[in-house]
């Protein structure tokens, strides 16, 4: 192997400046609490103890979030996933991981998503796969139904006849118009039907709406080349004429939760004529607004390098970069969820949050390297100059109301870029609801079920 073709693009000193860095943020962490420790002492109460251990987990926050942020830091995270890519494939490491992702792929495709979408979740019915891609239509919570017609499923783009997915059992809601969910590509769909207390669907049926959602599936070696066009144009736009034919609407809501919402925006740009309205949740907008940690490292990804190795994104480099945004609240959340008691609600619903963000899916290559280059680091979406399929993405021809929900706490996207759609969206009717919150609390916090969800309802109706 020779050193010097890795040198013209980054050093090999990376991984080791790298890994001081992490050892000395770690440092500091540790001198952190003894310093905190030694100006606390003597600690005679259990609420002495309680204010040191938060003052503590502030400032070691505080420390890793400034560290993490330096340049030296940036760039030498951004040139180790280089190095270490190249070193994949290079050694072969890389077309390993395709095969063994392309047998996980199928596994999970045919055996562990179909479970995983039956239990705890709300039933829904598939009415509509295009390759690994499946449309699902939720079914009505008061439908009490013993037994549930088999689901006729589309195949290979061609779409149904105009009676196709109507059963007794799945209600045409005749007073609104149908819904449709869009998510993000990296972690799974079931997030905002996560557990019944805090399922984002199940508090919109019993709003009394018709709610279908998308499903991109586990995504293999041989996907890596499909494109954010292909999603678009194809799937989405397949699905949404499907959902236009059974229900016999002219147009649908679309709803987006994070990069689910820049595709619901970039469809209603290119498609306006059949978007009634549009919801997106925690999205994100402007990337020079966005100074979250993961925005800052994604900037500067060396996108090529690792896609030549890997082919699609692999899940556990996601999982680490989440960790990594904040290694204070990794290492301590089981023991600070555990140091009290808890009911059996509570539990649930923390291990199913556990389960799905560990639950990520790769990204396939093409549409990573796309968002990243395009959204991210040439920040071309929010003006106006993304470009899908060979057409031209200009946000200002949107024309359906628009509703932008946003986490002031996010710390995956920043409020500001999520608030800067609104000055670029054309519609003549927006508006912004804002939760204290985080990424995912916007999603399955009991306060977001109380005080905005209800209100998005409220919304979508009145502009039905």
């Amino acid at each position: 192997m020779n050193a010097s073709n890795y040198l013209s693009d980054y050093s090999l000193a990376s991984p080791l400046v790298l890994s001081w860095k992490l050892y000395e943020s770690f440092s500091s962490a540790y001198a952190i609490y003894l310093n905190t420790l030694s100006h606390t002492l003597p600690i005679s109460t259990a609420a002495d103890m309680s204010k040191l251990e938060k003052t503590v987990r502030r400032e070691m926050r505080e420390m890793f979030d400034e560290k993490f942020r330096h340049d030296d830091f940036v760039d030498a995270l951004s040139d180790s996933v280089a190095l270490y890519s190249d070193i994949a494939k290079k050694t072969g490491f890389g077309q390993v991981y395709e095969t063994l992702s392309n047998v996980t792929s199928v596994w999970n495709n045919t055996i562990v998503e179909p479970l995983r979408d039956t239990y705890w979740r709300t039933p829904s019915h598939k009415v509509c796969t295009i390759e690994k891609y499946s449309l699902f239509r939720y079914l009505q919570i008061a439908d009490k139904s013993p037994s549930l017609p088999e689901a006729k499923a589309v195949k290979n783009n061609v779409l149904p006849s105009s009676n196709l997915g109507h059963t007794s059992a799945i209600p045409n809601n005749d007073t609104h118009p149908p819904l449709l969910i869009v998510y993000a590509f990296i972690n799974r769909h079931y997030i905002l039907d996560l557990l019944p207390e805090v399922s984002v669907v199940r508090n919109l049926l019993g709003q009394g709406f018709d709610i279908f959602a998308t499903d991109w599936g586990t995504p293999g070696p041989y996907d890596r080349e499909l494109t954010i066009n292909h999603f678009i144009n194809i799937y989405m736009d397949k699905s949404i004429d499907f959902i236009r034919n059974i229900t016999k609407s002219d147009k649908v809501s679309l709803l987006g939760y994070c990069w689910g919402g820049d595709l619901v925006l970039s469809y209603a740009a290119l498609h306006p004529e059949k978007v009634k309205n549009i919801v997106t949740v925690a999205t994100p907008g402007d990337s020079d607004a966005d100074d979250t940690l993961l925005s800052l490292w994604t900037k500067k990804m060396k996108v090529d390098t690792l896609l030549d190795a890997f082919g699609n994104v692999p899940s556990a480099l996601l999982n680490a970069a989440f960790a990594l945004r904040s290694p204070v609240g990794y290492l301590l959340k089981y023991p600070l969820f555990f140091e009290r008691p808890h009911d059996l609600e509570s539990i649930l619903e923390f291990f199913a949050t556990e389960t799905w963000l560990h639950d990520s899916r790769p990204v396939i290559g093409e549409i990573y390297r796309e968002f990243i280059k395009y959204y991210y680091q040439k920040n071309l979406f929010i003006k106006n100059l993304s470009n899908i399929g060979g057409t031209h993405v200009d946000l200002t021809k949107i024309t359906a109301p628009f509703l932008n929900l946003i986490a002031s706490r996010d710390d995956l996207v920043s409020a500001s870029s999520s608030k800067a759609l609104n000055n670029v969206v054309g519609s003549q009717d927006k508006s912004i609801m804002e939760l204290n919150s985080g990424h995912v609390g916007l999603i399955i916090g009991s306060r977001a079920h109380k005080e905005i969800w209800p209100k998005v309802g409220e919304w979508l109706k009145l502009h039905s």
